[in-house]
């Protein structure tokens, strides 16, 4: 029943547009069937197995992703669930429901830190809202990236009404909001969306220093799509990927959309807005799925890069092994940083927060080594993934061709053509690309992740080897040299 509640919910009418073309049935529309059909598999699991996927809490059950965590043993309980439902998507689909459970489930913990105002208060709404959420299984998307307008000046002072999302008016029952947000991802599938900014404004940004909950289907809420990135003339053979997992990208409009003040968990306040992500863990916690997900994604492309080097003869040189040794040196880097944002958690508040320093680390050096895998995937296919018939001439007057010339001593043609189609899918297609793309920038600018990390970073260790070295240093100046004896 929790998938069908889920479908259900998807037919309340929103205005999500494809192609320039308003979406009349979300379920109909062939961009977002590979989407809604691995959410869909997302609750399945939640019931199949309930061992795996679900806690218990006053005599009632939840998904696991929204468990606060109180320990080590919770992380790692939460951490299998996130690599269950990242496996269904290959982990090419980075914002499932768990992605933001987990955040909600901080947030609500951490809810302390939001404060109050006269008109509500903060800290109560987000433990409603989490207890909302996690009782009626609702897919929540968020949009936290502001429209790239002009960098060079605050958002207070820019003379653009989409530049970010602003409160227009208050009264007693809530606010009205207007503006945008960008790559607002899965939104037009997601029941509703948090939406906050990342740190940055300053003193006179205060009408966009808001967080606050929307559904999908407010009115005055439109998603327009990017163009999809599936083929909708071909099959799952010519594009074994992109034509299951596009995860649409939304540009998210809203105007003047009320919004009630028992779903506002920001308002009107810089230095809230701006540390809404790291005081309520938020980032520690999606932070973990992130990377776990990741792993996920980088097995895959491994598995592809290792069945290509066997199937096609590579394996018996040096320099391909050595590149294959790179992936799965690789793999275990990104599971060691996963092992060690759980074991080096610290807990507070009786809550368990994955180690931020680890977490980082991963995020930072994660889209290199993706980047580098796609780059090992295109050298292996090469020119031979850009030459792969079209799956119609398997059966047409050419089938006997093709099926003769395209085979090899360990494969036929079709699988050979069906594993080169999936090489060019994940490594040169626009699909691979914004998969890229997304890895390198989806946690953030890389250059500000590695600034922050060496901010943040705690030091002790490294300055007590350069402390004894010192110390040596000073001792040899009190030593009678070797000349003066």
């Amino acid at each position: 029943m929790i998938k069908e509640n889920y479908l259900s919910r998807l037919k309340n009418k929103r205005q999500v547009y494809i192609d320039s073309k308003l979406v009349t049935d979300i379920l109909e529309e062939p961009t977002f069937k590979g989407a809604i059909d691995s959410i869909s598999e997302y609750y399945d699991l939640q019931e199949k197995e309930p061992d795996v996927f679900t806690y218990s809490e006053d005599d009632k059950k939840y998904h696991i992703s929204t468990l606060i965590p109180k320990d080590v043993n919770d992380l790692i309980k939460k951490r299998i669930s996130y690599k269950r439902v990242a496996d269904l998507s290959f982990g090419m689909l980075g914002r499932t429901p768990d992605f933001m459970n987990c955040a909600l489930a901080a947030m609500a913990k951490n809810a302390a830190v939001l404060g109050s105002c006269p008109h509500t208060n903060f800290s109560d709404n987000a433990i409603n809202y989490y207890d909302k959420c996690r009782n009626n299984n609702l897919f929540i998307g968020h949009g936290a990236i502001n429209p790239q307008m002009d960098r060079g000046i605050q958002l207070g002072l820019q003379n653009n009404n989409f530049c970010g999302v602003k409160v227009i008016k208050e009264n007693d029952q809530g606010i009205i909001v207007s503006g945008a947000k960008m790559i607002v991802t899965l939104a037009p599938i997601a029941d509703e969306l948090l939406i906050f900014n990342m740190p940055g404004l300053v003193k006179g940004d205060e009408d966009f220093a808001l967080a606050f909950a929307v559904p999908v289907s407010a009115p005055g809420v439109k998603l327009i799509c990017r163009k999809p990135l599936q083929h909708k003339d071909y099959n799952t053979f010519d594009h074994p990927i992109s034509n299951l997992f596009d995860e649409s990208d939304a540009y998210m409009i809203f105007e003047n959309v009320f919004i009630p003040w028992n779903e506002v968990f920001v308002y009107r306040d810089v230095d809230k807005s701006n540390s809404f992500y790291d005081k309520t863990k938020i980032r520690n916690h999606n932070g973990h799925q992130g990377i776990v997900r990741g792993l996920s994604k980088a097995e895959m492309l491994t598995g592809i890069a290792i069945e290509l080097a066997e199937k096609m003869g590579l394996t018996g040189f040096l320099n391909v092994r050595e590149q294959l040794g790179e992936m799965t040196s690789c793999l275990e880097l990104v599971r060691g940083g996963i092992l060690l944002a759980e074991h080096d958690s610290s807990i507070e508040d009786d809550i368990a927060n994955p180690s931020i320093h680890a977490i980082q680390a991963v995020r930072y050096h994660f889209p290199k080594w993706y980047q580098s895998m796609v780059n090992i995937i295109q050298s292996l296919s090469a020119g031979s993934m850009l030459a792969v018939p079209h799956h119609g001439d398997f059966s047409n007057e050419n089938a006997n061709i093709i099926s003769e010339s395209l085979k090899t001593k360990s494969m036929e043609a079709s699988e050979r053509c069906f594993l080169l189609n999936l090489a060019w899918d994940v490594s040169g297609d626009g699909f691979g690309q914004r998969q890229m793309v997304y890895e390198k920038y989806h946690a953030g600018d890389p250059i500000r992740i590695a600034a922050m990390h060496y901010l943040n970073y705690p030091k002790e260790n490294i300055f007590m080897h350069l402390n004894k070295i010192k110390g040596i240093y000073n001792d040899s100046l009190c030593m009678p040299s070797l000349r003066s004896r």
